[in-house]
């Protein structure tokens, strides 16, 4: 049967969104299917820039980089930088030979580069940077291809390249969608919580970590990150925590699930259906080791609405998440917050832009031309970006494996009291430009100035002494010195003493 070693290396392209967009921004957005709980298929809605796919379009990590790390790829690409610098200069030269160091006490020293030899140098911040990190994003209970839910992964996508954004669809094909004529159930008379009874947490469990193993294996990530909104905010810090739902590692089949997600940073935002106690503390219930037998090491971050009302999601709730936090030794950093006057929801629901039936004007292609907008454009980031910016900051931080990024953790940094704290400080929208009213009204009150002046033709010899006298006129009376303009200075001379005295003087 399928094992471990070999979970999510059939993942295939079923479909593929090209050409369907407008926006033109690098990104391939693909439907994918890779094998999940019970031996069936799952799809995932894939979003990564054109270079990040090189791993998959390979054939997969294995393929394109056998078993070398980045500093193994680093030293080749030092190494033949030098050799390169021994190829003779002339066609009747002799390749360089080290001849009279038998012992090779000095062979390669004229040719090598020490500025750029060894990690901590340009080329291996570069190739720190060329990294391509893993995004699993769990969606809330609308589903992975949820307007709002893609619009997110794109948003990630494009903000840190290089990275594959995977959304794998945790209710195959069945997420909540209310009847308008039956408020509380689905088209299948469904309540919500026996619609939630369909989808089994083992097996929506094996389906999150046969999609880590997708990543891991056919698009040969550097690293996890795993980031839940919701329903999946939960489930991100199960990930976190190494935690299986009745400690079972088996699939429903009894065949021997994919390995755990082990993200090097979490980040969920609103979690519910989750238990904290059992997640996270002194008395958590989750894996203490990685799957390589190493100490479990993850950096997570919340994000809460401080009007939330769902379990698992209130203000209370982060709270306790946060003490729990502090408490766990397998937790390097943390940041629970805790946003003002919004709701369970704001950072991501209204994300997509919503179709309309009335079509834009010639003004309102000009105002999403020029301002990437429908006429109002916020002057200050907002909640739902701020919390947005956060959470990639704290993904870019955390996920970066080789050449990490060092200092001292957020949660203990003594310069860093304010991001420590619960409250996140009020960041709202408070002032609006409104794009429209703001052109609307110049132009109701514009006021055309009559031209003043007259021409001057500089290659009509009979205005040239019109011209001259325009230019004394220009100077200060007060002006002695070098550059005093003198009766008989001609036109050029008096230009030149003009600019001379003034740097930022101009004609015109």
């Amino acid at each position: 049967g399928i094992g471990p070693e070999v979970w999510g290396l059939d993942a295939k392209i079923v479909n593929d969104y090209e050409g369907r967009s407008v926006v033109v921004d690098s990104l391939s957005r693909l439907n994918v299917e890779f094998t999940g709980s019970n031996q069936t298929k799952v799809n995932a809605y894939v979003v990564a820039s054109r270079d990040a796919l090189r791993h998959f379009l390979a054939g997969g990590s294995q393929a394109q980089n056998g078993t070398s790390t980045a500093e193994d790829q680093l030293r080749e690409i030092q190494m033949r930088r030098e050799r390169a610098a021994k190829v003779p200069s002339r066609l009747e030269d002799n390749p360089g030979v080290d001849e009279g160091d038998e012992t090779g006490l000095y062979a390669n020293i004229i040719e090598r580069d020490f500025s750029d030899w060894g990690k901590f140098t340009q080329t291996g911040v570069q190739l720190s940077a060329s990294e391509v990190q893993g995004v699993l994003l769990l969606s809330d209970v609308y589903g992975a291809f949820s307007e709002d839910t893609m619009a997110l992964a794109e948003k990630i996508a494009f903000e840190c390249q290089p990275v594959v954004v995977m959304v794998p669809d945790l209710f195959r094909n069945s997420p909540w969608k209310e009847e308008k004529s039956t408020p509380g159930h689905n088209a299948k008379g469904q309540s919500y919580e026996e619609w939630r009874a369909t989808h089994s947490d083992l097996r929506v469990s094996i389906d999150i970590r046969a999609a880590a193993a997708c990543l891991r294996e056919r698009y040969g990530v550097s690293s996890v990150t795993v980031w839940g909104t919701c329903y999946g905010g939960g489930r991100a810090l199960e990930a976190a925590s190494g935690y299986l739902p009745d400690g079972n590692i088996h699939d429903v089949d009894g065949r021997i699930g994919p390995p755990l997600v082990d993200p090097m940073a979490a980040i969920a935002w609103y979690p519910t259906r989750y238990d904290a106690t059992k997640l996270f503390g002194s008395k958590h219930k989750g894996s203490v080791f990685d799957v390589n037998g190493n100490k479990r090491q993850v950096a997570v971050m919340t994000v809460f609405a401080s009007e939330d009302i769902l379990p698992g999601a209130r203000p209370e709730d982060a709270a306790q998440l946060k003490s729990l936090l502090e408490q766990d030794n397998r937790v390097n950093d943390q940041m629970v917050k805790v946003f003002p006057d919004v709701k369970h929801g704001f950072a991501h629901i209204g994300l997509s832009p919503k179709e309309t039936d009335e079509k834009p004007d010639s003004f309102g292609k000009f105002v999403d031309g020029e301002f990437g907008g429908a006429g109002q454009v916020t002057l200050d980031s907002g909640d739902a970006d701020v919390a947005c910016l956060l959470s990639t900051a704290w993904m870019e931080t955390y996920s970066r494996v080789f050449l990490p990024t060092t200092g001292p953790a957020v949660s203990k940094d003594d310069n860093e009291d304010e991001w420590q704290k619960l409250e996140m400080k009020d960041v709202s929208p408070k002032n609006r430009r409104d794009v429209r009213e703001e052109m609307e009204d110049a132009l109701d009150n514009f006021v055309e100035e009559p031209l003043g002046g007259r021409r001057i033709d500089q290659t009509d010899e009979s205005e040239k002494e019109e011209l001259a006298k325009i230019l004394v006129s220009m100077q200060d009376e007060n002006e002695v010195g070098p550059y005093t303009i003198a009766p008989d200075d001609d036109l050029n001379t008096i230009y030149a003493k003009l600019k001379a005295s003034d740097e930022n003087f101009q004609i015109f």
